[in-house]
């Protein structure tokens, strides 16, 4: 896990991603428990995601973080979008498949959630998830989000239509553990 601690929770560390983690973000694209249920229906080589970096995750609109555990990079946690002007951000996050189960995202994601409402003053953080996502549907809920709404079979996924569920959650809202 290169580069110095950007924000630390009990267990969990959050870092700048940088050109070092593309080898590990290349792997989590590749392998499907982690590419499917973010919506990315296809592999990327190295080259790919070396791209991705450039346009997307070293933009000045995002913010991305890894997450580490005892040094080892567990998943990732990201504001890919923030429009400034409303305080409004789009959350993602993946954790890799062995790593799941452990608490290792609910604590990365409140440590972003944290930055977000107390550093950059966001209004609202929004996160959609699949309907057939029970665990992602559980974190998101267990952080405070609200369903908001559900788009009816707005994605195919391994074959079938499934429902995207739409989660918001306010400032006003947002607790510090």
């Amino acid at each position: 896990m290169p580069g110095p601690v950007f924000q630390s929770g009990d267990r969990v560390d959050l870092h700048v991603v940088a050109e070092s983690d593309l080898d590990a973000f290349t792997r989590a694209r590749n392998d499907p428990d982690v590419r499917v249920p973010l919506g990315i229906d296809t592999p990327g080589n190295s080259d790919t995601v070396e791209e991705f970096y450039e346009e997307s995750i070293s933009g000045d609109d995002s913010y991305w973080f890894t997450a580490g555990v005892d040094g080892d990079l567990v998943g990732a946690v990201t504001f890919p979008e923030v429009d400034r002007t409303p305080g409004v951000a789009d959350l993602s996050y993946w954790i890799l498949p062995k790593h799941r189960r452990e608490g290792y995202g609910r604590e990365a994601v409140s440590l972003l959630l944290e930055y977000g409402f107390e550093e950059l003053r966001l209004h609202r953080v929004q996160a959609d998830s699949y309907a057939t996502n029970d665990s992602s549907r559980g974190l998101l809920a267990s952080l405070g989000f609200t369903e908001e709404g559900r788009m009816r079979d707005a994605a195919f996924l391994e074959g079938d239509h499934v429902d995207v569920v739409r989660y918001g959650l306010l400032a006003t809202e947002w607790r510090v553990e």
